[in-house]
Protein backbone atom coordinates (compact mmCIF):
# COMPACT_ATOMS: atom_id res chain seq x y z
CA UNK A 1 0.00 0.00 0.00
CA UNK A 2 1.47 3.42 -0.95
CA UNK A 3 2.50 5.50 2.07
CA UNK A 4 0.00 8.29 1.28
CA UNK A 5 -2.89 5.82 1.05
CA UNK A 6 -1.74 4.09 4.24
CA UNK A 7 -1.72 7.46 6.00
CA UNK A 8 -5.26 8.26 4.82
CA UNK A 9 -6.55 4.85 5.91
CA UNK A 10 -4.82 5.17 9.28
CA UNK A 11 -6.29 8.64 9.84
CA UNK A 12 -9.81 7.43 9.08
CA UNK A 13 -9.41 4.41 11.36
CA UNK A 14 -8.13 6.54 14.24
CA UNK A 15 -10.95 9.07 13.81
CA UNK A 16 -13.51 6.28 13.66
CA UNK A 17 -12.21 4.49 16.77
CA UNK A 18 -11.99 7.74 18.73
CA UNK A 19 -15.56 8.64 17.86
CA UNK A 20 -17.15 5.20 18.33
CA UNK A 21 -15.41 4.80 21.68
CA UNK A 22 -17.92 7.30 23.11
CA UNK A 23 -20.47 4.50 23.35
CA UNK A 24 -18.27 2.65 25.81
CA UNK A 25 -16.87 5.62 27.70
CA UNK A 26 -20.22 7.29 28.39
CA UNK A 27 -22.22 6.47 31.56
CA UNK A 28 -23.47 2.89 31.48
CA UNK A 29 -20.98 1.73 28.84
CA UNK A 30 -17.63 -0.04 28.90
CA UNK A 31 -14.64 0.60 26.66
CA UNK A 32 -12.02 -2.12 26.10
CA UNK A 33 -8.66 -1.55 24.43
CA UNK A 34 -6.40 -4.61 24.28
CA UNK A 35 -3.23 -4.92 22.23
CA UNK A 36 -5.06 -6.74 19.43
CA UNK A 37 -8.70 -5.72 19.86
CA UNK A 38 -10.75 -2.64 20.71
CA UNK A 39 -14.47 -2.84 21.44
CA UNK A 40 -17.36 -1.05 23.14
CA UNK A 41 -20.22 -2.33 25.25
CA UNK A 42 -23.47 -0.65 26.18
CA UNK A 43 -26.44 -1.57 28.41
CA UNK A 44 -28.77 -2.05 25.43
CA UNK A 45 -29.38 -5.09 23.25
CA UNK A 46 -29.91 -3.25 19.97
CA UNK A 47 -27.50 -2.18 17.26
CA UNK A 48 -25.19 -0.26 17.00
CA UNK A 49 -23.90 0.29 20.53
CA UNK A 50 -22.03 -2.97 21.13
CA UNK A 51 -19.23 -3.18 18.58
CA UNK A 52 -15.73 -4.38 17.79
CA UNK A 53 -14.13 -1.26 16.34
CA UNK A 54 -10.50 -2.24 15.70
CA UNK A 55 -8.88 -5.64 15.07
CA UNK A 56 -5.14 -6.38 14.96
CA UNK A 57 -4.90 -10.13 15.62
CA UNK A 58 -1.40 -11.58 15.57
CA UNK A 59 -2.19 -14.96 17.11
CA UNK A 60 -5.10 -17.38 16.72
CA UNK A 61 -7.72 -15.16 15.08
CA UNK A 62 -10.46 -17.80 15.12
CA UNK A 63 -10.06 -18.37 18.84
CA UNK A 64 -10.32 -14.62 19.54
CA UNK A 65 -13.34 -14.24 17.25
CA UNK A 66 -15.04 -17.17 19.00
CA UNK A 67 -14.33 -15.59 22.35
CA UNK A 68 -15.92 -12.27 21.35
CA UNK A 69 -18.97 -14.00 19.87
CA UNK A 70 -19.45 -16.03 23.05
CA UNK A 71 -19.12 -12.89 25.15
CA UNK A 72 -21.74 -10.89 23.26
CA UNK A 73 -24.03 -13.92 23.06
CA UNK A 74 -23.81 -14.41 26.83
CA UNK A 75 -25.06 -10.84 27.23
CA UNK A 76 -27.89 -11.36 24.75
CA UNK A 77 -26.95 -8.32 22.64
CA UNK A 78 -26.64 -7.64 18.94
CA UNK A 79 -23.28 -6.30 17.82
CA UNK A 80 -21.26 -4.91 14.92
CA UNK A 81 -17.74 -5.81 13.83
CA UNK A 82 -15.93 -3.16 11.78
CA UNK A 83 -13.30 -4.17 9.22
CA UNK A 84 -10.88 -1.38 8.29
CA UNK A 85 -8.33 -1.62 5.45
CA UNK A 86 -5.61 -2.00 8.08
CA UNK A 87 -7.42 -4.73 10.05
CA UNK A 88 -5.52 -7.96 10.66
CA UNK A 89 -5.51 -10.74 9.62
CA UNK A 90 -5.93 -9.81 5.97
CA UNK A 91 -8.73 -12.38 5.58
CA UNK A 92 -10.68 -11.11 8.61
CA UNK A 93 -13.90 -10.56 6.67
CA UNK A 94 -13.85 -14.17 5.38
CA UNK A 95 -13.36 -15.45 8.93
CA UNK A 96 -16.22 -13.33 10.28
CA UNK A 97 -18.59 -14.79 7.68
CA UNK A 98 -17.44 -18.31 8.55
CA UNK A 99 -18.33 -17.53 12.17
CA UNK A 100 -21.87 -16.54 11.21
CA UNK A 101 -21.70 -12.76 10.89
CA UNK A 102 -23.27 -11.06 7.89
CA UNK A 103 -22.13 -8.12 5.80
CA UNK A 104 -24.39 -5.24 6.84
CA UNK A 105 -22.78 -2.29 5.09
CA UNK A 106 -20.00 -1.19 2.76
CA UNK A 107 -18.88 2.37 3.50
CA UNK A 108 -16.48 4.45 1.40
CA UNK A 109 -13.77 6.26 3.35
CA UNK A 110 -13.35 9.81 2.03
CA UNK A 111 -11.07 12.74 2.84
CA UNK A 112 -11.10 16.49 2.16
CA UNK A 113 -8.16 18.85 2.69
CA UNK A 114 -9.50 22.12 4.04
CA UNK A 115 -6.68 24.18 2.57
CA UNK A 116 -8.16 25.64 -0.59
CA UNK A 117 -11.70 24.43 0.10
CA UNK A 118 -14.33 27.07 -0.61
CA UNK A 119 -17.84 26.78 0.71
CA UNK A 120 -20.55 26.77 -1.94
CA UNK A 121 -23.14 29.54 -1.88
CA UNK A 122 -25.89 26.95 -2.31
CA UNK A 123 -28.57 26.98 0.37
CA UNK A 124 -31.48 24.62 1.06
CA UNK A 125 -34.68 25.45 -0.74
CA UNK A 126 -37.83 26.21 1.19
CA UNK A 127 -38.32 27.32 4.82
CA UNK A 128 -35.25 25.53 6.24
CA UNK A 129 -32.87 26.74 8.95
CA UNK A 130 -29.59 25.03 9.88
CA UNK A 131 -27.98 25.62 13.26
CA UNK A 132 -25.67 24.22 15.93
CA UNK A 133 -27.29 22.49 18.90
CA UNK A 134 -26.30 24.44 22.01
CA UNK A 135 -29.05 23.87 24.57
CA UNK A 136 -31.23 21.14 26.06
CA UNK A 137 -34.09 21.67 23.60
CA UNK A 138 -32.02 21.40 20.44
CA UNK A 139 -29.99 18.50 21.85
CA UNK A 140 -33.26 16.63 22.51
CA UNK A 141 -34.19 17.16 18.85
CA UNK A 142 -30.84 15.61 17.89
CA UNK A 143 -31.46 12.62 20.16
CA UNK A 144 -34.93 12.09 18.69
CA UNK A 145 -33.42 11.84 15.21
CA UNK A 146 -30.92 9.20 16.44
CA UNK A 147 -33.78 7.16 17.89
CA UNK A 148 -35.78 7.49 14.67
CA UNK A 149 -32.89 6.48 12.42
CA UNK A 150 -32.16 3.26 14.33
CA UNK A 151 -35.79 2.51 15.24
CA UNK A 152 -34.81 2.18 18.89
CA UNK A 153 -37.37 0.97 21.45
CA UNK A 154 -38.39 3.14 24.39
CA UNK A 155 -36.22 1.30 26.92
CA UNK A 156 -33.04 2.39 25.10
CA UNK A 157 -33.82 6.10 25.02
CA UNK A 158 -32.36 6.88 28.44
CA UNK A 159 -28.97 5.50 27.36
CA UNK A 160 -29.07 7.43 24.06
CA UNK A 161 -29.92 10.63 25.92
CA UNK A 162 -27.23 9.88 28.48
CA UNK A 163 -24.29 9.37 26.13
CA UNK A 164 -25.29 12.30 23.92
CA UNK A 165 -25.52 14.70 26.85
CA UNK A 166 -22.32 13.29 28.40
CA UNK A 167 -20.41 14.03 25.19
CA UNK A 168 -22.11 17.42 24.82
CA UNK A 169 -21.28 18.55 28.35
CA UNK A 170 -17.63 17.52 28.09
CA UNK A 171 -17.17 20.21 25.47
CA UNK A 172 -14.20 18.48 23.82
CA UNK A 173 -16.01 15.93 21.65
CA UNK A 174 -17.53 17.75 18.72
CA UNK A 175 -20.28 19.86 17.18
CA UNK A 176 -23.94 18.87 16.84
CA UNK A 177 -25.71 20.30 13.77
CA UNK A 178 -29.44 20.34 13.01
CA UNK A 179 -31.76 21.42 10.21
CA UNK A 180 -35.32 22.59 10.82
CA UNK A 181 -38.11 22.73 8.27
CA UNK A 182 -41.10 24.80 9.34
CA UNK A 183 -39.66 24.74 12.89
CA UNK A 184 -39.49 20.91 12.95
CA UNK A 185 -36.15 19.10 13.24
CA UNK A 186 -35.70 17.10 10.03
CA UNK A 187 -31.95 16.44 9.73
CA UNK A 188 -28.74 16.14 11.71
CA UNK A 189 -24.98 15.83 11.33
CA UNK A 190 -22.15 15.45 13.82
CA UNK A 191 -18.63 16.84 13.54
CA UNK A 192 -16.18 14.93 15.73
CA UNK A 193 -12.94 16.61 16.79
CA UNK A 194 -11.54 13.45 18.39
CA UNK A 195 -8.73 11.44 16.85
CA UNK A 196 -5.66 12.88 15.06
CA UNK A 197 -4.95 16.48 16.10
CA UNK A 198 -5.19 17.94 12.60
CA UNK A 199 -8.31 15.98 11.59
CA UNK A 200 -12.05 16.25 12.19
CA UNK A 201 -14.60 13.69 11.05
CA UNK A 202 -18.25 13.83 10.02
CA UNK A 203 -20.71 11.17 11.21
CA UNK A 204 -24.41 10.60 11.54
CA UNK A 205 -25.71 12.64 8.61
CA UNK A 206 -29.40 11.82 8.43
CA UNK A 207 -32.24 13.60 6.64
CA UNK A 208 -35.81 12.48 7.25
CA UNK A 209 -37.41 11.05 4.09
CA UNK A 210 -39.96 13.85 3.80
CA UNK A 211 -37.21 16.49 3.89
CA UNK A 212 -34.96 15.06 1.17
CA UNK A 213 -34.40 16.86 -2.09
CA UNK A 214 -33.94 20.32 -0.57
CA UNK A 215 -30.14 20.27 -0.34
CA UNK A 216 -30.09 19.89 3.43
CA UNK A 217 -27.32 17.26 3.61
CA UNK A 218 -25.06 19.43 1.45
CA UNK A 219 -25.63 22.46 3.65
CA UNK A 220 -25.06 20.55 6.91
CA UNK A 221 -21.82 19.10 5.51
CA UNK A 222 -20.65 22.56 4.45
CA UNK A 223 -21.42 23.90 7.93
CA UNK A 224 -19.43 21.03 9.46
CA UNK A 225 -16.45 21.82 7.22
CA UNK A 226 -16.65 25.50 8.13
CA UNK A 227 -16.65 24.66 11.85
CA UNK A 228 -13.73 22.27 11.37
CA UNK A 229 -11.70 25.06 9.77
CA UNK A 230 -12.65 27.44 12.58
CA UNK A 231 -11.42 24.85 15.09
CA UNK A 232 -8.02 24.74 13.40
CA UNK A 233 -8.37 21.40 11.60
CA UNK A 234 -6.64 20.89 8.25
CA UNK A 235 -8.61 17.89 6.96
CA UNK A 236 -11.96 16.18 7.40
CA UNK A 237 -12.71 12.48 6.90
CA UNK A 238 -15.94 10.50 6.77
CA UNK A 239 -17.42 7.13 5.82
CA UNK A 240 -20.03 7.54 3.09
CA UNK A 241 -22.83 5.21 2.12
CA UNK A 242 -23.23 4.33 -1.54
CA UNK A 243 -26.19 6.71 -1.67
CA UNK A 244 -24.13 9.66 -0.39
CA UNK A 245 -20.83 9.24 -2.25
CA UNK A 246 -21.71 11.52 -5.16
CA UNK A 247 -22.86 14.25 -2.77
CA UNK A 248 -19.51 14.23 -1.00
CA UNK A 249 -17.59 14.07 -4.27
CA UNK A 250 -19.35 17.25 -5.42
CA UNK A 251 -18.34 18.97 -2.19
CA UNK A 252 -14.70 18.00 -2.77
CA UNK A 253 -14.09 14.76 -0.84
CA UNK A 254 -11.77 12.16 -2.36
CA UNK A 255 -12.21 8.41 -1.93
CA UNK A 256 -9.49 6.66 0.08
CA UNK A 257 -10.64 3.22 1.20
CA UNK A 258 -13.52 0.88 2.01
CA UNK A 259 -14.86 0.19 5.51
CA UNK A 260 -16.92 -2.98 5.91
CA UNK A 261 -19.56 -3.43 8.60
CA UNK A 262 -20.45 -6.95 9.74
CA UNK A 263 -23.28 -7.66 12.16
CA UNK A 264 -24.80 -10.42 14.25
CA UNK A 265 -28.29 -9.45 13.05
CA UNK A 266 -29.86 -7.60 10.17
CA UNK A 267 -29.75 -3.84 10.53
CA UNK A 268 -33.15 -2.25 11.24
CA UNK A 269 -32.62 0.11 8.29
CA UNK A 270 -30.35 0.12 5.24
CA UNK A 271 -27.13 1.83 6.34
CA UNK A 272 -27.14 5.49 5.26
CA UNK A 273 -23.71 6.17 6.70
CA UNK A 274 -22.38 5.11 10.08
CA UNK A 275 -24.31 6.82 12.86
CA UNK A 276 -22.27 7.13 16.07
CA UNK A 277 -23.96 10.15 17.71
Amino acid sequence: MPSSLYSDCKTLEEAFVAQWSNFGQAPGGTYHEDEDLTWTEAPVAHLPYNAVIRTQFTGDADDRINGMLRHFKSRGVQFLWMVHPLSRPADLEKRLVEHGLQLAGRETGMCLELDGWHRSDDHPTGPIACLEAKDEETLKDFEDLIVEYWGLPQETHAYVDGFTRWAFRRGDRGVWLLAYQNSKAVAKAYLSIQGPDDTASIWGVYVKPEARGYGIATTLTALALKRAAELGKSRVVLAASQMARNLYRRIGFKETCVLLVYASAALPVPLQGLQPL
